[in-house]
């Protein structure tokens, strides 16, 4: 169980460059906008792991993400039937529901076409946006908070310490 933990601040922590963590996090953002359960979400998700990003980052804020999303889910579904009704893209969305397999991505529901073109759009915000979240924890908070009196103190109960020296041999690894 500590060798778990130790991993998953490894991965959160030791990842040297912040355009993967900022990369993983706007690939979960757009994943948490597609409903789970159809081959669109799956192929993603899949796709996710081939590409090179801190996948910690993406798998934690799918799910933060995942939980806000009934927030904007009444906007994604106008949107997605905006999209879907386009009279100009008719046969296009004909031709690709006649495709063997691709009816499973649902993406002739609202809600997903919705979701799906929303994290296209907001992809390179979202990145841009926690590139410099990253650089700014990175540069002022995180030193402050290795310096907290409590952080100090946290450091010496036994776990805590078997857990920081179980994360400092596997940054080594990373």
């Amino acid at each position: 169980m500590i060798t778990f933990i130790a991993k998953l601040f490894v991965a959160m922590n030791s990842n040297s460059r912040p355009s993967e963590l900022a990369s993983g996090i706007a690939f979960g953002f757009w994943l948490a906008l597609i409903p789970g359960g159809n081959l669109l979400w799956t192929a993603l998700f899949i796709i996710a792991f081939l590409l090179k990003h801190n996948l910690a980052a993406l798998l934690f804020s799918t799910g933060l993400f995942k939980l806000l999303i009934p927030l904007v889910d009444p906007l994604l579904d106008s949107f997605g039937g905006w999209i879907l009704q386009m009279s100009a893209l008719q046969d296009f969305f004909t031709n690709l529901y006649n495709i063997p397999l691709l009816p499973y991505s649902n993406f002739n529901n609202t809600i997903v076409m919705g979701g799906f073109i929303t994290g296209i759009l907001c992809w390179i915000p979202v990145y841009f946006i926690f590139l410099s979240l990253v650089k700014i924890y990175r540069k002022k908070v995180a030193p402050r908070f290795a310096e907290n009196k409590i952080v100090t103190a946290l450091k010496k109960v036994p776990i805590i310490s078997k857990i920081s020296k179980a994360a400092r041999k596997l940054s080594k690894f990373a």
